[in-house]
């Protein structure tokens, strides 16, 4: 009999003739640690090589404290339990679940037949060595990207605040917030009304008040990239952006706002929780990293998803007929220069390329879960896919922030050799120090919070499945809807097959017309579309949804009337959101004139001879020309 470990660990016999056992026990060494002594085959007792069946051996032997032996799977999991909570699971369901057992014996021996392939697979998906994978360089990297993009924001939205929702803007939010705190003070309900409308902009939302607040955020951002105070820092920047989203939902209730907000929450249960986020002492949570995974997937998944069930009134779905791509380019809200490019392009290209989408949205995501070769597979593929759409046409910041999130699925061994060789200088030079009371209180809460985003952003994507109704789901989601920080995705779930564009015009004696000209959403004679990476200019953005809305309905938006009464007054906020010249140089504005075209990439030879990347075709009976009353 096999005496025990005179330390009182288990110990785990194995074959030193296969090279694939080989690879997988160094793993599980580093994962076990010191709680499990490994040897060879080779040189076990009489009683442990006939229990694994040799030689040649057929299974792996554990010897536990006691004397007792486990082989195979069994041996398997149990050696693994000593690594970490995944273990400890798999040998809880191996011993608690006779399907589990039956299904890990079956596998187990499939295993020990196939070694030698197995050993190829294991170089295709793990490459050299399947080593615990280590996150320390993304877990520094990833939550500055967030600080980026929160201070990109907080910028692009500093410029246009006074015009979007100042007090001479096209909203004005503190009249919004007296209305809604009336009616939540008459209902006799006025806590009510923080957490319907949960923002800081209760405190005061002056002027002043509103750059005061974009002005924390944006610090706040600053200390983030910098690294100070990270989970402290990136709170804050959640806090005063959920603020203005909460707000001002008319320009601030995008997609990338509600990825910003979910994306900066999860940084707070991702980061460890110092006072300082150093390199080489920066790893993520294990939990928070799988958080983060989990929005990756949905984000791209759920995308996909959308596009299946995209049919339009008429019953026509142009992404499944493979089409999508030929109108994409010229119907975006934002074309950029390139768009024109990528839009004379073949159809069999275009179809192509609809296919390369739907792979990366479908069936990639899928790959995060995978080892490391398929979650870098997944990295560059969604990386790939962001770039491309940078480069054709303009979403803000949306683009850079998924690429941030995919750099989560980076392990420190797929990193450049000067990275890893600065973090092992890094990790020597200042040992690890023990977890401190602010971790271990956020050990405490996080399963609880996971489990909580969890839920909700499950039953998010089993309504986009289709599997629930908004009915079923909505007394669960409703309470944290208003946070904005669980959410659903998918643009252009209905690709539009035609772009309606809306020109004001506006005339001091109901003769003479001038055109207000944005700086940025599309008109009949531009020849230029630049890129604005990563600004958002709101109110161009809005235009494009108008323009739709006015098509489909025959009215424009409710918030076009309070723009034009801007316009009127000659508000400087708002004529600062505008192009100079034409209309918006008029002393005293008195009527205006809402016209529609529908636009179209201008062909080449048009292009060519005027500079013009639109061809116009006017929509008469859309027109609305008259006065405000003052």
């Amino acid at each position: 009999m096999q005496a025990p470990d005179k330390a009182g660990r288990s110990v785990l016999y194995w074959d030193a003739d296969c090279s694939f056992c080989r690879r997988w026990v160094e793993r599980w060494r580093r994962e076990s640690g010191e709680a499990v002594e490994y040897r060879t085959l080779q040189g076990a007792p009489a009683d442990v090589t006939d229990a694994a069946g040799g030689p040649p051996f057929d299974r792996i032997v554990l010897v536990q404290p006691d004397g007792a032996f486990l082989t195979g799977a069994a041996a398997a999991l149990a050696a693994r339990a000593a690594g970490g909570q995944t273990g400890k699971l798999s040998w809880f369901l191996y011993r608690r679940v006779p399907p589990f057992r039956a299904l890990a014996e079956v596998a187990y021996r499939w295993v020990a037949r196939h070694r030698p392939l197995c050993g190829r697979l294991t170089s295709l998906f793990w490459g050299a060595t399947p080593e615990l994978p280590t996150y320390e360089i993304s877990g520094f990297v990833f939550p500055r990207l967030i600080g980026l993009m929160f201070f990109s924001a907080f910028v692009s939205l500093w410029v246009q605040i006074d015009g979007l929702a100042g007090s001479k803007g096209i909203l004005p939010v503190a009249a919004q917030l007296e209305a809604v705190k009336n009616h939540f003070s008459a209902s006799g309900a006025e806590w009510s009304a923080w957490l319907q409308f949960p923002t800081l902009l209760w405190f005061g939302a002056s002027d002043a008040m509103l750059h005061f607040w974009i002005g924390v955020g944006a610090l706040a951002s600053v200390l983030l990239v910098l690294g100070f105070a990270p989970a402290t820092s990136a709170f804050i920047a959640w806090a005063c952006y959920l603020s203005f989203a909460a707000a001002v939902p008319v320009f601030l209730n995008f997609q990338w706002d509600a990825l910003l907000l979910e994306a900066g929450l999860l940084v707070v249960l991702y980061v460890p929780w110092t006072r300082y986020l150093r390199f080489g002492h920066s790893a993520p949570s294990r939990l928070g990293r799988l958080l983060v995974w989990w929005l990756l997937f949905r984000l791209m998944f759920e995308s996909g998803v959308v596009k299946l069930y995209g049919f339009d009134g008429v019953g026509r779905n142009v992404w499944l007929e493979g089409t999508a791509l030929t109108f994409h380019y010229f119907t975006q809200p934002i074309p950029v220069w390139t768009s024109w490019w990528m839009s004379r392009l073949p159809d069999w290209f275009h179809a192509l390329s609809l296919v390369f989408v739907f792979f990366i949205e479908l069936v990639v995501p899928f790959f995060i879960a995978g080892p490391r070769r398929m979650r870098m597979t997944a990295f560059w593929a969604f990386t790939l896919l962001m770039l491309l759409i940078i480069a054709s046409g303009h979403y803000g910041f949306f683009n850079l922030l998924t690429i941030a999130l995919c750099v989560t699925l980076v392990d420190d061994a797929s990193w450049p050799r000067w990275a890893r060789q600065r973090l092992q200088n890094n990790t020597a030079s200042s040992p690890r120090t023990a977890t401190g009371l602010p971790d271990r209180i956020r050990n405490k809460v996080l399963p609880w919070l996971a489990a909580l985003l969890v839920l909700l952003t499950t039953l998010q994507l089993l309504l986009v499945l289709r599997i629930v109704s908004p009915a079923a789901i909505s007394p669960v989601l409703g309470p944290f809807m208003p946070f904005r920080s669980a959410n659903s995705y998918g643009l252009f779930s209905v690709m539009t097959t035609e772009r309606p564009e809306i020109t004001v015009e506006a005339s001091s004696d109901g003769l003479t017309w001038q055109p207000y000209r944005f700086r940025y959403a599309m008109s009949p004679g531009d020849t230029s579309m630049p890129f604005l990476l990563p600004h958002m200019p709101r109110l161009d953005w809005q235009m494009w949804f108008a323009a739709l809305e006015y098509r489909a309905g025959g009215q424009p938006p409710g918030w076009m009337m309070p723009f034009l009464a801007r316009l009127q007054e000659n508000a400087p906020p708002v004529l600062g959101l505008l192009e100079r010249g034409g209309a918006a140089d008029l002393a005293a504005p008195k009527y205006f004139r809402l016209r529609l075209d529908l636009l179209q990439f201008a062909p080449p030879n048009m292009h060519k001879e005027s500079g013009r990347f639109w061809e116009a075709t006017p929509l008469p009976t859309y027109t609305i020309e008259g006065s405000l009353q003052r």
